[in-house]
């Protein structure tokens, strides 16, 4: 078997229009498609050209909310975005500024109408000293 990429990443949520109004209107990610399935609805967002998709599935039962980010989503502005985040009553963590041995970091997670924490985080490359 050879894996060629990432294609998507799934998250379950409750209330499909709902949470397509915060995805999009809150994180600002462009909507593919709706999609009709037997057994449910889902929604399909590109976040860039690369990117695997963002699939919102529908969910009314055993709902289980990921409480800890399953993934990240970069941005730019981050501390812009984490004030106008919080002045709008979002639910949003703290900022978190860190480093790992290629990257200086600055994050914060946000929770969608479910409660699903999604992690938003901007990084740079450190400067090579010589």
């Amino acid at each position: 078997m050879t894996v060629n990429y990432l294609g998507a990443v799934f998250l379950r949520v409750r209330d499909l229009e709902k949470s397509m109004s915060f995805y999009s209107d809150v994180l600002g990610l462009k909507l593919r498609d709706v999609e009709q399935w037997d057994n449910g609805r889902g929604a399909n967002y590109i976040i860039s050209e690369n990117s695997p998709l963002l699939t919102l599935i529908e969910t009314v039962e055993n709902l289980q909310v990921q409480e800890y980010p399953t993934f990240n989503l970069n941005c730019k502005n981050i501390l812009d975005l984490h004030k106008k985040l919080t002045n709008q009553g979002f639910k949003v963590g703290e900022i978190n500024n860190w480093s790992s041995n290629m990257n200086v970091h600055v994050d914060f997670d946000i929770y969608d109408p479910d409660g699903n924490a999604i992690n938003l985080i901007e990084w740079h490359k450190k400067s090579i000293e010589i």
